[in-house]
């Protein structure tokens, strides 16, 4: 065995050398473990930490869980505008709409926004709670917000009409 210790090493730390030289050895599959598609649910808190997502909630699902991961990048790039918030609430898979106050009618306050969520079953006030811990850690500082819930129909109404008028206009020559 090769080491790189020196000559005047103490027995421990050649047996210490001895027990870490099949290191080298063990295959670790960094594309698989850095992907947040092929990373094992386990080990997808890590993946989020090395990643520096935050808020990180245990009790989202797995696909909320890599999700989030998966946006993090652009989230991160983009971080303080309303397009990161966007993505950082579509990766939860809840369905939004923000709204700046310069879109409303009569316009709002500056700098203020409202995020329409839309309700769906099992959504409780600990969710909307995760909703709003996104947004803080997304949303440009100065900005102020309001999270309004929107339900929408259950069934779709399509209403339609139909008009047809006839009008015949004959064209004579010029006596």
């Amino acid at each position: 065995m090769s080491y790189l210790l020196p000559p005047n090493a103490t027995p421990l730390e050649r047996a210490i050398a001895d027990a870490c030289a099949d290191i080298a050895n063990v295959a670790i599959p960094l594309r698989q473990l850095l992907n947040p598609d092929s990373c094992p649910l386990d080990l997808l808190p890590y993946l989020a930490n090395f990643l520096a997502v935050s808020p990180w909630e245990n009790t989202w699902t797995e696909a909320q869980k890599r999700g989030v991961i998966r946006s993090a990048y652009l989230v991160h790039r983009q971080r303080g505008t309303l397009a990161a918030l966007q993505r950082a609430l579509d990766a939860l898979g809840v369905s939004t709409e923000v709204v700046e106050w310069w879109q409303t009618a009569p316009e709002g306050a500056p700098y203020t926004f409202r995020v329409d969520v839309e309700v769906f079953d099992g959504m409780d006030t600990s969710y909307i709670q995760t909703i709003n811990n996104q947004i803080d850690a997304v949303k440009p500082v100065r900005s102020s917000y309001t999270v309004r819930l929107v339900a929408r129909p259950a069934m779709q109404v399509f209403v339609g009409t139909g008009a047809s008028s006839l009008i015949t206009i004959t064209i004579y020559p010029k006596p």
